[in-house]
């Protein structure tokens, strides 16, 4: 099966997002947020007897919600702008037992054995070469057919850490 792809800034900054927001700790920075707004809204609508908020309070409120999604967002603009693997067009040809990446500046061959792990979004699927680093499939260049034979060929990769939706 081939398939070409490009993946924009815009895609692969709601992909890496979602992905940092997904992590337990965002989760619960953005709860301790949500929390410190709340008391601070309470105390100056007086609805309970709330201390007054420190100024240590609005420092938190703005760091999580400002400081930490600018620095998020700066880091994936560097990162896209600075690679030229992820703003070229791609043409992959992926098989049961391998998937070939043929880039403008790159050739990649990888044999599925060796791969870390496989997720699929809601967007895309993301080809784990290690921890950090992955492949991006947006699902949006795929066919219905090619959707579903993608699966199929995922889904008999190997028993590893591969999630796949239903």
């Amino acid at each position: 099966m081939k398939i070409t792809t490009r993946v924009s800034f815009r895609e692969y900054l709601k992909i890496l997002f979602g992905l940092a927001y997904r992590k337990p700790i965002m989760i619960f920075l953005l709860g301790l947020s949500f929390l410190l707004i709340i008391w601070i809204l309470f105390y100056f609508l007086n609805i309970f007897n709330f201390p007054r908020p420190l100024f240590y309070q609005y420092l938190t409120v703005g760091l999580i919600l400002i400081v930490q999604p600018l620095a998020i967002f700066l880091t994936i603009r560097r990162n896209y702008f600075s690679s030229n693997h992820l703003r070229e067009s791609l043409e992959m040809e992926v098989t049961k037992t391998d998937f070939k990446i043929k880039g403008e500046s790159f050739y990649l061959e990888v044999i599925w054995d060796k791969i870390f792990r496989i997720v699929e979004h809601s967007e895309c699927f993301l080809i784990y070469q290690n921890n950090l680093s992955a492949i991006i499939i947006l699902k949006k260049d795929l066919s219905p057919e090619q959707l579903i034979e993608i699966k199929e060929i995922l889904k008999n990769v190997s028993e590893r850490s591969i999630r796949l939706k239903k």
